[in-house]
């Protein structure tokens, strides 16, 4: 009876171990593709959706500023000078945990206007604000108080007039930010309301938030 080569036989061995091994890689990529492609990867609100609004009326906001515009088309904030801010605020039902999400871009002026989400609102006067620019910029800070991040570039911001979100996941007193879904940093919660604010970086600009989720 012929014995073949034991350096062969080990040798097909090893070979056929890698293929499988190749085989099994790649289905387990492509199952890891299709379960984030289903939403499975995609970070989760705090608690369930109690309402979208795309601004058809103002029922549900307290505004400030000079020029805010509710219509079909979002909310409008007008802009006039350089520094210049304007919002609109809701209520979060005294609620230690919720998730408010804002879509904006710069509808027209100068680019570089700023946008984003407000929270431990207590007057237009004191709140703080994660805000970006469609020049790719982010600040984090409180009006007239500590700054959390100074102006500095961040890479996942869209550019030019295109739509960026805003996020904020509030829990155990403390909020997440994510900018289209990226981690940015986390802040302390001190109470108070929620919302979305704008400010100019030269005159003539306008702000345009298409709409707004609150989960709780």
């Amino acid at each position: 009876m012929k014995i073949g080569n034991p350096n062969e036989q080990i040798l097909k061995w090893l070979w056929g171990l890698a293929w499988w091994s190749f085989v099994i890689l790649i289905l387990v990529i492509a199952a890891m593709v299709m379960v984030v492609a289903l939403g499975a990867g995609d970070p989760k609100p705090v608690g369930s959706l109690k309402w979208e609004d795309r601004f058809d009326s103002r029922a549900r906001w307290q505004t400030f500023g000079d020029e805010i515009f509710f219509g079909s088309g979002g909310l409008v904030i007008g802009l006039k000078q350089k520094g210049d801010y304007g919002g609109a605020v809701t209520s979060v039902e005294a609620s230690s945990q919720f998730t408010i999400e804002a879509a904006a871009a710069q509808a027209n002026g100068e680019l570089g206007a700023f946008y984003g989400i407000l929270f431990n609102y207590r007057d237009a006067a004191h709140y703080s604000a994660v805000l970006i620019n469609g020049n790719g910029y982010v600040e984090v800070f409180e009006k007239e108080g500590k700054v959390w991040m100074p102006q500095q570039e961040w890479p996942n911001i869209l550019l030019g007039n295109e739509s960026n979100r805003v996020r904020l996941d509030v829990a155990k007193g403390e909020g997440l930010i994510r900018i289209n879904d990226e981690v940015l940093m986390r802040v302390p919660i001190t109470g108070g309301e929620a919302g979305i604010v704008a400010r100019a970086s030269a005159a003539n600009q306008r702000v345009r938030f298409s709409w707004v989720k609150l989960w709780n």
